[in-house]
């Protein structure tokens, strides 16, 4: 009979507990149908727009573990596909957003850009906060424009 064993790294690494959180986005479509009239596409776009805006991986992964590889320390070189892969946005609009000067452009040569994952996870954090806020901001001018009446 063979057993098998596992590495020392492996071992000595406890289990990563994992965090799954869901969010029904229905009710925050209810509050836009209360105050815009929608269409099934429009329905289907706003869904996908709350489902991406919760969608955070910063949350992901458990809890923080030390970390002891000198090469994992580093922060990682992303092309601006897996940047935009990272964050579930399309690659010209990745591009736009590092001409404009929102992320911090690592390195260009030629016209291939790399920026730095904590860049690029920084600028995420701040959109999704910046979305947060305006959405909270249209809810509040809609239901003052509704219900002053």
């Amino acid at each position: 009979m063979k057993t098998v064993r596992k590495s020392a790294a492996a071992a000595r690494e406890p289990a990563r507990p994992t965090l799954t959180v869901k969010i029904d986005v229905d009710p925050l479509v209810d509050v836009v149908r209360r105050h815009v009239k929608l269409s099934a596409r429009a329905t289907r776009l706003i869904e996908g727009d709350f489902a991406r805006m919760f969608r955070n991986p910063a949350l992901q992964g458990g809890t923080q573990r030390r970390v002891t590889d000198r090469s994992a320390r580093t922060d990682a070189v992303l092309t601006t596909q897996e940047a935009a892969d990272l964050v579930g946005v399309s690659r010209p609009y990745l591009v736009a957003r590092i001409e404009a000067g929102d992320i911090t452009l690592h390195q260009q040569v030629g016209n291939q850009r790399r920026v730095l994952q904590s860049s690029v996870e920084a600028w995420h954090r701040r959109e999704q906060a910046r979305r947060r806020r305006a959405i909270g901001q249209l809810g509040d001018d809609l239901d003052g424009e509704i219900f002053s009446r």
